[in-house]
């Protein structure tokens, strides 16, 4: 899902697909509506002045929209006393997804349609115009409506709402049709699924979503997914007996509709703490209130805005480089940068590394036919040193050294004149860790091109000994490797007084990460594939790379126990390609009992 490209399709072709499938697929259908009839009163701008129904069987249903009058197929299922139930518009990509609470007789309407008109070149803020807007017929959208069943009564005073609630909780799902999955709320319009029955080795992903509240023990959870296949889940959440029953709508990898109802049985995984004031409970306005029309719902388009390069444009964009460019130890947003120390200045020392492991299965593909596997340094100031691999000429490079952990020495530079196995140029960067109380060292190992890209960041990572004066002689059957430590943490991390996200470390080979909103609550997130290195108990490497967004690598060095990072972006954008630092502190939130689900 995470690496796949998705055929926006046609128009034409997305309302025959749909309306070969008009009714939701389920084990078995409910009979809790058949012979009632439903005046639904809606709320909201975009809320219809009508939407009336009669259920005459559990299989058909006749419904009158604004004036316009339909007989269609339905489906219904239901979670003791709240019943969801999907149609669709007959002629039409439309359909209503109603949850009803047949006690209070309050309701959620969810409406969606297909298509979207998505701007290029532009950006998320509105500051850049777009050059151009791409259609995608096959995304689903949606516009949720709060309400009530209108029996001639007033008016109720407190209809259903959005919410906090659910915000920071961890759930395991068991699926009635056999797939699972772990979903992690960081956010309140977003959320993480990690598919665990996928093949891609369990990449997160993140949808835009919506939180709806019912009553302490029902609740709405609904994900759409946006830039992927473009399926959306509808799901009903009973808390007290922690089972779901949902409706699965929209396109899939294959290009084909997907419509069906389904049951789950819930797990907690764990609770991650949010940070709102803790009497606000998200209902008094709607999440990221500045998106406007009928539909509006935060959706990253991180493709959309930097438009993938060709490998001619990518190698021509690199040659303006900005490579440690700042006026002293903090630059742009990331003023909570550790110290730079200069220990290394004087120094010669020589790493070699003797075991190239991928982290996961795919990146076998990433390694290099030529990758260096010794380096030999001089450490000649406190911003240049000298490398060479053995036998080669010297190179002069600009370097920054971190000293994250006693004794462990953090530093990266360009490998200026590195070439592929046919001589040409590479654009690559070097990062070495290395540990002078045990003599091992760790190399990621970066360069513009991966797997799947001519210009986002590949990564490669060696572990292996370092020699020299001051240096320990390395164990000779130890070295660093990848850790699951993380696996189920979540951290803030605060970069400036300005700039702030949430990390949840949600599988061994991905993470996915949060920008706070104004109130603190949880906004944009995005993930990331990456990988863990433990090089000590106070010492471990976390490297990502944002595929399939702006393409840059982050690689930090994480002190846990002084709640501390430090460390490097890679990256090439349109306007050059950029080395320079970054550090943030840290604070606990919680952790999710995962790690057994992998």
């Amino acid at each position: 899902m995470f690496f796949h490209t998705y055929d926006p399709l046609s128009p034409e072709i997305v309302a025959a697909k749909v309306a070969a499938k008009p009714r939701p697929a389920a084990d078995k259908y409910c009979g809790a509506l058949v012979g009632k009839t439903l005046k639904l009163k809606l709320t909201g701008e975009f809320a219809p002045t009508q939407l009336d129904y009669t259920f005459a069987s559990d299989a058909e249903l006749t419904v009158t929209e604004n004036g316009k009058t339909y007989t269609a197929p339905y489906g219904a299922t239901s979670l003791g006393e709240i019943t969801l139930f999907s149609h669709l518009i007959p002629g039409e990509t439309r359909g209503w997804h109603v949850v009803l609470d047949r006690k209070t007789e309050l309701v959620t309407a969810f409406e969606t349609w297909f298509g979207t008109s998505v701007p290029v070149g532009g950006d998320l803020f509105g500051m850049k115009q777009p050059t151009h807007y791409r259609e995608i017929p096959r995304e689903i959208q949606r516009h949720y409506h709060f309400g009530y069943v209108d029996n001639g009564q007033a008016a109720p005073e407190k209809l259903h709402t959005t919410t906090n609630r659910l915000e920071g909780r961890g759930l395991h799902w068991a699926y009635s049709c056999g797939s699972e999955n772990l979903t992690f709320f960081p956010s309140v319009v977003c959320s993480l699924t990690t598919w665990l029955d996928e093949p891609q080795d369990a990449v997160s992903v993140t949808y835009p979503s919506d939180y709806i509240r019912i009553n302490d023990e029902y609740y709405i959870y609904a994900k759409w997914g946006v830039e992927f296949a473009g399926e959306a889940w509808i799901e009903v959440l009973d808390l007290f007996d922690l089972k779901a029953v949902g409706l699965k709508y929209g396109f899939n990898e294959d290009d084909e509709v997907v419509y069906d109802l389904h049951t789950a049985k819930l797990t907690v995984t764990g609770d991650a703490a949010h940070l709102e004031t803790i009497t606000v409970n998200g209902d008094k306005a709607p999440p990221m209130a500045m998106l406007q029309g009928k539909g509006a719902r935060y959706a990253y388009r991180p493709k959309d805005m930097d438009p993938p390069m060709t490998h001619d444009e990518a190698y021509e964009a690199a040659k303006t480089q900005r490579i440690f460019e700042f006026g002293g130890p903090n630059i742009m947003m990331s003023g909570n940068t550790l110290p730079f120390t200069y220990f290394l200045v004087g120094k010669q020392f020589k790493l070699t590394y003797d075991h190239v492991q991928t982290p996961y299965a795919w990146s076998a593909a990433n390694i290099p036919a030529i990758l260096p596997t010794e380096y030999e340094y001089d450490v000649v100031s406190n911003e240049t040193l000298k490398w060479r691999v053995p036998g080669g000429d010297w190179v002069e490079d600009k370097y920054v050294c971190f000293e994250p952990a006693k004794d462990i020495y953090f530093f990266s530079h360009m490998l200026t004149g590195n070439k592929d196995d046919k001589g040409d140029i590479l654009y690559a960067n070097v990062s070495q860790a290395v540990d002078f109380s045990t003599g091992l060292s760790t190399c990621v190992y970066a360069r513009v091109g991966s797997w799947t890209s001519e210009w986002e960041i590949g990564a490669t990572c060696l572990f292996g000994t370092a020699e020299g004066e001051g240096i320990a002689t390395a164990p000779f059957s130890k070295r660093h490797g990848y850790s699951t430590d993380f696996v189920g943490k979540t951290l803030a991390w605060a970069y400036s007084d300005s700039m702030s996200s949430i990390h949840t470390y949600s599988s061994p080979v991905s993470y996915s990460w949060t920008i706070f909103q104004d109130d603190n609550s949880g906004g944009a997130t995005w993930s990331s594939p990456g990988f863990f290195v433990k090089l000590r108990d106070d010492a471990y490497l976390f490297q990502w790379v944002e595929e399939n967004c702006n393409g840059s690598q982050g690689l930090v060095c994480y002190n846990p126990q002084i709640l501390h990072d430090g460390g490097f972006f890679f990256g090439l954008g349109h306007t050059g390609l950029s080395l320079n630092i970054t550090g943030a502190f840290a604070r606990q939130l919680g952790q999710f009992d995962i790690k057994k689900y992998f």
